[in-house]
């Protein structure tokens, strides 16, 4: 008990590092595979080996429980232009050529 107590204290101390911090440049939306691809201002950062080089974007499907509020707060965070850190699951898990969304944060 006392080992996972200090194991989450250290966690909260240190934080958890964005794979991902930049503005967004533009979201697209495809019904054809019901996926949301997120373009970043600058590309992604730190890509897993299976990202594609075809496209520089991230990606959630809107089949995950909580994408439609994901999509909406990206929308406003696209709108004004706000920066946004996002953790990934550093595989290509909703789509086999880009790194899939885990959750992100909205800077102020």
């Amino acid at each position: 008990m006392k080992t996972v107590l200090v194991a989450l204290i250290m966690l909260f101390a240190i934080g958890v590092q964005a794979d991902t911090t930049a503005k967004i440049d533009k979201i697209l939306m495809y019904e054809g595979c019901n996926l949301v691809y997120i373009y970043l201002v600058g590309g992604v950062q730190n890509k897993p080996a299976c990202h594609g080089s075809n496209c520089d974007y991230l990606s959630f499907s809107m089949a995950r429980p909580m994408a439609k509020d994901y999509l909406s707060v990206l929308m406003m965070a696209f709108a004004m232009q706000k920066t946004v850190s996002f953790r990934t699951y550093r595989d290509c898990v909703d789509q086999p050529m880009s790194d899939t969304v885990m959750y992100f944060t909205v800077h102020g």
